[in-house]
């Protein structure tokens, strides 16, 4: 609604005020929502601190709470029980009188026709009255008004008597009072009922002092508490604090850098160290693999470019002589065609060797191998023999088996094992006087396949590396014979894939042992020993 004034508008005022609080409220709704998320986003021990803070004050006022019920309930109770006491100690005949006398004044009369001690209930604020045994109260005493009960409590006080703690809380005037009644005369037969009244003010200041004292006393203790509380909690974080520290310093440089658990420290806060020094660990393998892989792909690398470099160059300078042209008998023709075709059918034979050992690497990471069974190994060397025979040419070829032990292996893949084996002894083994064993036997829970021959052997300090790809004892008479260094890296990769091992045992001069060591499927393959 607006109001015109001065030949303009202007909203009423208090519309302006409504929007005023409204816009006020969103404010502090924004600010309180503000607060709220810097708190959660607060350190762990300020949550701590205020979680314990309001932890400490809730039990204190909730002690405090309690204590002032029950001091309250205690004083009253027992302040009840000494003014019924005092009432109970008064003859009988002593509140007839005060009741008869009081009919005509309203005051008590100052010469009793007997001996009346002092009445402590004429206090002033206080009350004093009879209550016949018909309900009707007679005022004795009440400068300031006579808290009255209901007559059906008085009534219930006559039949059933009255407790010495027992007491009412009622009101006359502005003031509450504590009122306590007494039975007087016999319990059986009673004359009536003594009632006498304080004001509570007195006993509800002595509460009020006391929980005064007590929030004095509390408060000192919560400060001294949560000073210990603070110096506590900082040293119990102080090793989480070190490990955070340790996790900012760690960096791809200084994995190696442990985190010191000692046996002090809390059961969590060792449990988070056990697991960061597992997360690094992990960490430091993932690196050193990935700086073996980065190693081992740079060498692959240069090796198969070294490799293949060598019958490319052949061919190309082959193809440029033959470009040129020139007066060639049909003879030099054949001749370098078939060095040519030499050349080729190397560079395929190190293609097809560096595509068998990446399956046989991918064999031995993720992929399967292909389909497995039981293959007696005696059985798979002699179905080969044709092979075998082809390959060493005039050298002896002998069979020592014991037995005919099975593995659970791709034969395929342990066919190709064996042609790798068999292919380097010939190629290491003079064709005058060479020889060559294959030997298959059971040694406990494992099946060992051993290729020997009487070759020339393999000095001790080749002998670590000569499972590395393009590795070559001899380079000038492996690259004569056509050996690329690839076939028995392949061999070890099929056998690692298959759970194996493949080994060598060599003396310069004496030959060499290449043996695989394979799981056996079972344990019962002892056989008669025969040789061939």
């Amino acid at each position: 609604m607006r109001r015109r004034l001065g030949g303009g508008f202007r909203p009423v005022p208090g519309r302006r005020l409504a929007a005023r609080a409204a816009a006020a409220l969103r404010r502090a709704a924004q600010a309180v929502r503000s607060g709220w998320l810097r708190l959660q986003s607060a350190t762990l021990a300020l949550h701590l601190s205020l979680v314990t803070y309001a932890v400490m004050i809730a039990a204190f006022a909730l002690v405090g709470a309690l204590q002032a019920l029950f001091l309250r309930q205690f004083l009253f109770a027992e302040t009840a029980r000494s003014l019924h006491q005092e009432l109970m100690d008064i003859p009988a005949q002593t509140w007839l009188w005060l009741a008869s006398s009081s009919e005509g004044g309203g005051q008590a009369p100052s010469a009793p026709p007997f001996r009346l001690g002092p009445l402590p209930f004429l206090a002033a604020h206080g009350s004093l009255a009879y209550i016949d045994p018909t309900g009707q109260i007679h005022v004795i005493y009440a400068p300031h008004g006579l808290p009255a009960l209901p007559r059906d409590t008085y009534e219930a006080m006559l039949n059933f008597g009255v407790p010495p703690s027992a007491y009412e809380l009622a009101s006359a005037g502005h003031e509450r009072d504590l009122v306590v009644t007494a039975l007087i005369g016999p319990p059986d037969r009673p004359l009536g009922l003594a009632q006498v009244s304080v004001p509570t003010s007195e006993i509800e200041g002595m509460v009020a002092r006391q929980m005064m004292l007590y929030g004095v006393v509390a408060s000192a203790v919560l400060v001294a508490a949560l000073a210990v509380y603070q110096a506590t909690i900082r040293r119990a974080l102080a090793p989480l604090r070190r490990v955070v520290e340790h996790a900012q310093r760690v960096d791809a440089q200084s994995l190696d850098d442990r985190f010191e658990v000692s046996p002090g420290m809390q059961a969590e806060v060792r449990s988070l160290a056990a697991s960061f020094q597992a997360m690094l660990q992990r960490l430091a393998r993932a690196f050193q693999a990935e700086r073996e892989a980065r190693e081992r792909m740079r060498q692959f690398v240069a090796d198969a470019s070294h490799e293949l470099r060598t019958p490319l160059t052949a061919l190309s300078g082959y193809l440029e002589v033959l470009q040129k042209g020139g007066d060639f008998t049909e003879g030099e023709w054949r001749e370098a065609l078939q060095q040519m075709h030499l050349e080729a059918r190397r560079l395929t034979g190190i293609v097809e060797q560096l595509l068998r050992l990446a399956r046989a690497e991918e064999v031995g990471g993720s992929l399967a191998l292909g389909k497995r069974e039981r293959v007696p190994l005696a059985s798979l060397v002699t179905s080969l023999d044709p092979l075998w025979r082809g390959l060493c040419g005039a050298r002896e070829l002998r069979y020592d088996f014991t037995g005919d032990p099975a593995v659970f292996a791709d034969p395929d893949a342990l066919k190709q094992v064996l042609f790798n084996l068999m292919q380097n002894a010939v190629q290491h083994t003079p064709e005058q006087g060479g020889r060559i064993t294959i030997a298959v036997r059971a040694d406990g829970g494992e099946v060992k396949l051993a290729v020997a021959d009487n070759g020339a052997g393999i000095p001790k300090m080749h002998q670590p590396h000569v499972f590395e790809r393009f590795y070559r004892v001899d380079e000038a008479r492996s690259r004569a014979k056509g050996g690329a260094g690839l076939g028995l890296a392949i061999c070890k990769a099929i056998v690692e894939a298959h759970g194996g091992r493949i080994e060598c045992e060599s003396e310069p001069g004496a030959g060499a042992v290449f043996t695989v060591t394979l799981p056996a499927l079972d344990g019962a393959n002892a056989g008669q020993h025969h040789e061939a």
